[in-house]
């Protein structure tokens, strides 16, 4: 089950041409607003090209609490599993969140209880803290992605 997401730091910058990580240009990057864009983004030091006119993306890294029937973890999600709960990609996510700022905190809300079937593997990097979320399958029927429930929300509220 879902405890918690820290949802101050959903994303991570990449190269679009290598998907190698690239520094973080202003630490507001993470927390949407007008000023923030990827072509702030540095040059890419791993396949030599400028992320500015090449293009960089955003992927998803989701820090968050679980709780077994023994213990509460924490874990650490990155975008392939990460997309199933939200159901599409970061930038997408990000774009949204643009318009609605408090988006990162309700996704929080809304997975916050939820039952999930999730495999984890130890981290590959040796100075990694977290376990990593291998898989995740939503174990509620009704199951809606976040950007579903959060689009329905934002509707139902006036919002675009």
């Amino acid at each position: 089950m879902v405890v918690a997401i820290d949802h101050n730091n959903l994303f991570y910058t990449v190269c679009s041409i290598c998907e190698k990580t690239l520094p973080d240009p202003s630490p507001n990057t993470h927390i949407p607003n007008s000023s923030s864009s990827s072509s702030s983004i540095p040059f890419c030091k791993n396949c030599n090209f400028n992320s500015a006119s090449s293009g960089s993306k955003r992927l998803f890294r989701v820090l968050m609490s679980i709780a077994t029937e023994k213990r509460v973890v924490v874990v650490i999600m990155f975008d392939r599993a990460a997309r199933v709960l939200f159901g599409c990609s970061a930038d997408e996510f990000f774009d949204f969140a643009k318009t609605h700022p408090f988006a990162a905190a309700s996704a929080g809300n809304a997975l916050e209880g939820e039952m999930l079937k999730i495999t984890l593997s130890q981290p590959k990097n040796g100075n990694a803290r977290h376990l990593r979320v291998v898989s995740v399958l939503p174990l509620r029927t009704g199951f809606r992605p976040v950007i579903e429930t959060l689009r329905e929300l934002y509707r139902a509220r006036g919002g675009s």
